[in-house]
């Protein structure tokens, strides 16, 4: 058998494989996505550079950017009446980017665990494809449509998979570039201090242990 022959039987292979996969995870999960994490290899992986740290770091302590943003429930929300309510966490997401993928059911559980702090979506599309990703992967907060992505520049988010915590002052309190297990154990401390209630666990036991960031956005 030539290399060219070779090639074709192994890429064909790894297609069945990955759509095997996938039937499984739907057949386990009732038709949406499993909550567990999916490993992103090859050229889809973004680690989180230093100059992407330095630029969220650089972020922190600022006035956090006002918005006001239609969600999929169809109502409309603005950044001042929802921090008058507590913490603010914005999680940032690229319809279609498998990194926006792996990064939801975290962000998920988190919500659950501290359902006192009001967690938003802000995701690059219209309501229709938001409604999807939505039902998709059981998002039961409020998911913002940012089809012209003029929350994800005023916020000066590069990629998805980015983390906001915006505080009762209007600040920005922490402004993540990525996740990782540490991260995602760091922003729920934060939530607990902020909601002055105690720690909850949080399952991030398939979070990646350095920390990624998702696709670039189409700035």
């Amino acid at each position: 058998m030539n290399r060219i022959a070779v090639a074709t039987f192994c890429a064909l292979i790894a297609v069945v494989g990955g759509v095997f996969a996938l039937a499984r995870l739907r057949s386990e999960s009732g038709g949406a996505v499993a909550s567990t994490l999916m490993i992103i290899e090859g050229s889809t992986k973004h680690l989180v550079t230093k100059e992407m740290a330095d630029a969220s770091k650089a972020m922190v302590e600022r006035t956090a950017p006002h918005f006001e943003a239609v969600a999929v429930d169809g109502r409309t929300y603005n950044l001042g009446e929802l921090r008058r309510r507590g913490p603010v966490v914005l999680t940032f997401a690229k319809f279609g980017c498998p990194c926006s993928e792996a990064a939801q059911p975290f962000f998920n559980r988190l919500h659950a665990a501290y359902p006192e702090a009001g967690f938003f979506g802000v995701i690059d599309v219209e309501a229709e494809k938001a409604t999807r990703w939505a039902e998709r992967f059981r998002i039961d907060y409020p998911l913002l449509l940012d089809p012209a992505l003029q929350i994800v520049r005023a916020y000066e988010i590069e990629n998805s998979a980015y983390v906001v915590v915006v505080d009762a002052d209007g600040r920005i309190l922490n402004h993540w570039p990525g996740y990782s297990s540490g991260m995602l154990q760091e922003l729920g401390a934060t939530l607990a201090r902020l909601s002055d209630t105690a720690e909850r666990p949080i399952d991030v036991v398939d979070a990646p242990d350095q920390e990624y960031s998702g696709c670039p956005f189409d700035l």
